[in-house]
């Protein structure tokens, strides 16, 4: 699970990434930032599944992210102050923690975090198994159940809550997320190479290192994730 911590005091911030370490090992701490600019900046290029939030920062609040950024994360906000609760409620909070971290109360809030993610897991495999059939996918639309062949689609976006699924010859808006994408189409056509974006890969032309930007066969610019630069590479090399 990608992991981001949001707090401008480094003291906390170190604290709460040793204790995701010791009691969420699973968790991969993608970045360790104190402001909402630097928030918003890596949420923009990275794939986050979880997000702690202190909510008074230097530069502003951290509601202030959630109302820039479309995610998909679990958010748990952590703070010293009470009165933020509702607010945090009103915004989707997954959990919301006092400051100092009482750890019963964060080993709680892991065990629900594991328990979601098993359902979401188990979701996606049943969803998986129904949709592709035969080298075709039924994606869900607007109008209705679009089937096209997986090997029509140029890449994915996402788009909020919903995927902007581009074919060939013309782009379906999607009620699924992104996520649900990445686990149904197969591994070794597609590749997730930003928060945003889902690629096929037999559609890559070049692979511009410098800009770490994909230009597909549609003329279409694709940005990559500085964590997904080298799997890329490794999966584009071959001679």
């Amino acid at each position: 699970m990608n992991t981001l911590i949001v707090d401008d005091v480094k003291l906390s911030r170190d604290g709460l990434s040793a204790l995701i370490n010791t009691h969420l090992p699973e968790a991969i701490i993608m970045g360790s930032v104190p402001s909402v600019e630097a928030a918003k900046k890596l949420l923009k290029s990275e794939q986050i599944d979880l997000l702690f939030l202190d909510i008074q920062l230097q530069d502003g609040l951290s509601f202030d992210i959630l109302d820039d950024v479309s995610l998909n994360s679990k958010v748990i906000f952590i703070t010293a102050y009470e009165k933020y609760a509702i607010e945090a409620i009103r915004k989707g909070a997954f959990d919301y923690l006092l400051k100092p971290i009482n750890i019963t109360e964060l080993k709680k809030c892991i065990e629900r975090i594991r328990e979601l993610r098993e359902l979401e897991n188990e979701h996606l495999a049943k969803a998986s198994d129904s949709i592709v059939f035969k080298g075709k996918i039924g994606i869900s639309s607007m109008e209705g159940i679009e089937y096209v062949n997986t090997t029509e689609i140029n890449y994915l976006k996402a788009d909020g809550k919903y995927t902007l699924v581009c074919l060939k010859n013309t782009t379906i808006t999607s009620s699924k997320n992104l996520k649900m994408f990445e686990v149904i189409l197969p591994e070794s056509s597609f590749m997730r190479v930003h928060h945003s974006y889902l690629v096929n890969l037999s559609e890559v032309i070049r692979f511009k290192k410098e800009d770490a930007m994909l230009i597909l066969s549609d003329g279409a610019e694709i940005p990559v994730a500085k964590s997904r630069k080298d799997l890329l590479t490794r999966r584009l090399i071959h001679v």
